[in-house]
C-alpha cells in the first residue's frame, strides 16, 4: 500500500512540474506581448490563445498534487460530528464519486480531443491545434483517479 501511495505521489509531483511549465509559459507570453505592444507597437500575435492554452497546462496537471497537499476546498466540519462508522462510509462514497467524476472527465476529454483532432481545429490567430490540450486534460485526470483509488482503499480500511 505504501509503495502504491508513493508511486501516486511521485506521479502527481511530475505532473505538477508540467503545471509549472504552463505557468512559466503564461508569464513569458504575457511579458512578451505587453513589452512588444508597449515598446515596439507590435503585440504578439495569438498571445491570448497561447495564454489560454498555457492556463490549461498550468492548472490541470497540478490537480492531483493539490489533492495530496490538501489545498482543495473540503467542507468536512459537519462530517467530523458524525459517528466514526458513518464518517468512514461517507468518506468511501465521496472518494468513489470523485473517482467516477475524474474517470468521466478523462473519457470525455479523450473523446473531445479526438473530435478536435479529426476536425483539424486550430486557433484562429495562433494556428496552434486544439486537440493536444484536450489530451493534456485527459492525461492529467489519471493521477487524480489514482489518488481517489488510494483514498477509497484507505477509507475502506479505516486509515486516515
Amino acid at each position: 500500500m505504501n509503495r502504491f501511495e508513493e508511486f501516486v505521489r511521485d506521479v502527481s509531483r511530475y505532473f505538477e512540474l508540467a503545471g509549472v511549465v504552463g505557468l512559466l509559459a503564461m508569464f513569458l507570453v504575457n511579458l512578451i506581448d505587453v513589452v512588444g505592444a508597449k515598446l515596439f507597437q507590435w503585440p504578439l500575435p495569438g498571445a491570448l490563445e497561447v495564454i489560454s492554452f498555457s492556463l490549461l497546462v498550468a492548472i490541470a496537471p497540478a490537480i492531483a498534487h493539490g489533492l495530496f497537499l490538501g489545498v482543495h476546498l473540503r467542507i468536512d466540519f459537519i462530517i467530523q460530528k458524525f459517528p466514526k462508522t458513518l464518517r468512514s462510509v461517507l468518506d468511501t462514497l465521496v472518494s468513489i464519486f470523485c473517482m467516477i467524476l475524474f474517470i468521466l472527465i478523462f473519457w470525455k476529454a479523450l473523446e473531445y480531443g479526438y473530435s478536435l483532432q479529426k476536425a483539424g481545429e486550430i486557433g484562429s490567430s495562433s494556428k496552434i491545434p486544439f486537440f493536444p490540450f484536450a489530451y493534456i486534460l485527459a492525461i492529467s485526470c489519471v493521477p487524480a483517479v489514482l489518488y481517489f483509488v488510494l483514498e477509497t482503499i484507505k477509507s475502506v480500511k479505516g486509515r486516515p
